[in-house]
């Protein structure tokens, strides 16, 4: 018995090393992957402008070395690691020639300022004035040349009949944020009983990573108590018996960013009074609220691409729940993402959370 409870102890122990693992591929593959075709742009640009006349002006032949490797950087950060939407690309092209731009003259004044200091090569000193400034410059790409990359949500149940933990073995912390559906009888008469411990039990899987509690009721501000110590963001649907600006102002007032749903039946005009208010506007794409496995709904693609062309008006983002997966990712115009079923009955459910995180632009293989 003692040998079985060892070895049970030791297979946990190499599971939760894995999945640590896993995570901090997945969480920081972006970085990884940027710094590999940083490197080989700038080794493409230095073997470039050994090719030029060396009678032109070194400004003018690293000019044209660094227009080459910039297009091969763009090109293989744009479909490859953040796969940036086509209707996008040429806007994103824009940003990320103006910031790398940016960054290259701060190297070039690096560059002849190590030369004339120092008794070294272009390619020496252009590596070490790359690697200096790369924080700078990926950061400012991040947050607005490749901002549009999804942020992933595993859907939970806060209800007696979910198996978190089940959930967690699946995917680990393959996922960006933890989607809490609570569900009562007010919009789903034979919704299980609510189960607090199960948000409770997310936090502690998922240490770390912001929780999202969408309140799928009609008398939402009866679950706020015991909400507030477990959840990051709140969820409120448009078309609930009470009114919501009370609870966004205690949302705001507790230091919650709040969001409020779109579901079938909601006359999108009924949203306009809360966008100016809220951090989230989020989609529910399905027909039935509080089911798993249902099928995306053309109406709620269409009312997703409505509010996401108010976005930057209003200053929220958009979200999207409800017959997410590699199929129909596409369609969807949303940077925060949702998906259970989609996920866990895959074959392997880590790849297809890789996939939706990515909006499957360039994805081959099949779910």
């Amino acid at each position: 018995m003692l040998f079985l409870t060892q070895r049970k102890q030791r297979h946990w122990k190499r599971l939760l090393t894995h999945t640590r693992l896993s995570y901090l591929v997945y969480r920081y593959r972006y970085l990884l992957t940027f710094v590999v075709v940083g490197f080989f742009s700038i080794l493409l640009e230095v073997l470039l402008i050994q090719f030029i006349p060396a009678d032109w002006p070194i400004l003018v032949r690293s000019g044209l070395a660094f227009g080459a490797g910039l297009i091969f950087s763009f090109e293989c950060n744009a479909r490859f690691n953040f796969r940036v939407p086509k209707p996008l690309i040429w806007k994103a092209f824009g940003q990320f020639a103006l910031i790398s731009g940016l960054s290259f003259t701060l190297n070039m004044l690096s560059v002849m300022r190590l030369q004339s200091l120092l008794d070294v090569g272009y390619p020496i000193v252009r590596f070490g004035s790359a690697g200096l400034l790369f924080v700078i410059a990926y950061s400012l790409h991040r947050r607005y040349t490749f901002k549009e990359a999804r942020n992933f949500g595993i859907a939970v149940y806060a209800s007696s009949t979910e198996r978190v933990y089940r959930i967690w073995l699946k995917i680990g912390r393959n996922c960006d944020h933890i989607h809490v559906d609570l569900v009562d009888e007010t919009m789903k008469p034979d919704a299980a009983t609510v189960d607090f411990d199960k948000i409770r039990t997310a936090r502690r899987l998922w240490p770390g990573i912001p929780v999202c509690l969408h309140i799928m009721s009609f008398e939402p501000s009866k679950w706020l108590p015991e909400s507030w110590d477990l959840a990051d963001w709140i969820l409120f649907h448009a078309n609930v018996e009470e009114n919501l600006f009370p609870l966004i102002v205690e949302c705001r007032q507790r230091g919650k960013k709040v969001g409020i749903v779109w579901s079938v039946g909601v006359i999108p005009g009924d949203l306009l009074p809360f966008l100016p208010h809220v951090d989230f506007v989020m989609v529910l794409g399905i027909q039935h609220p509080g089911q798993s496995g249902q099928k995306l709904l053309p109406q709620a693609v269409e009312v997703a691409a409505t509010f996401d062309a108010m976005r930057t008006r209003y200053d929220y983002e958009m979200m999207f729940d409800g017959g997410v997966s590699a199929e129909t990712i596409t369609q969807i115009r949303a940077k925060y993402i949702v998906a259970a079923s989609a996920v866990l009955k895959a074959e392997d459910p880590v790849w297809i959370s890789n996939t939706l995180r990515t909006g499957a632009q360039y994805e081959r293989r099949a779910a």
